[in-house]
């Protein structure tokens, strides 16, 4: 098991500024700095998420969006914003055997991957849009 770990400086600066906007507007900048920073991901995860060109329904593939939940609306998160990537709730399943495997199909991982491939990609892209946004909004 390969242990992650990163640095983060400046979030009691950043929380200053974001507090100073006010919730709706920091909710807004956050909400899109995080779809922004995780399209790479998604697109990513949807070039190796398993595809059967013989079923007709949705594929998993297909199903694969960056989603977002803001406190304000959920109050089972204890963030500010929340942001996932991944397969809808119906491929669920297939998505987990695909990346852990089952006792009878090899683990073919390809949400883990493409979180840590592009771990950069996103902080950098993070970072950069909230700069702008909070920026756009003074």
């Amino acid at each position: 098991m390969v242990r992650t770990t990163v640095k983060v400086s400046g979030l009691d600066g950043l929380e200053a500024e974001l507090m100073n906007l006010g919730e709706k507007l920091t909710s807004r900048i956050l909400r899109d700095a995080g779809r922004e920073a995780m399209t790479v991901v998604a697109e990513d995860m949807k070039q190796y998420a398993g595809y059967d060109s013989s079923h007709d329904d949705e594929h998993m593939r297909d199903s694969i969006k960056v989603r977002t939940t803001d406190r304000m609306k959920d109050k089972k998160y204890i963030t500010l914003m929340t942001v996932r990537v991944g397969p809808s709730k119906e491929h669920h399943m297939k998505a987990q055997a695909q990346e852990f495997g089952t006792s009878k199909q090899i683990p073919r991982p390809f949400i883990r991957p493409a979180l840590d491939y592009h771990r950069k990609d996103i902080l950098n892209t993070l970072a950069a849009a909230i700069r702008a946004g909070i920026n756009e909004n003074r």
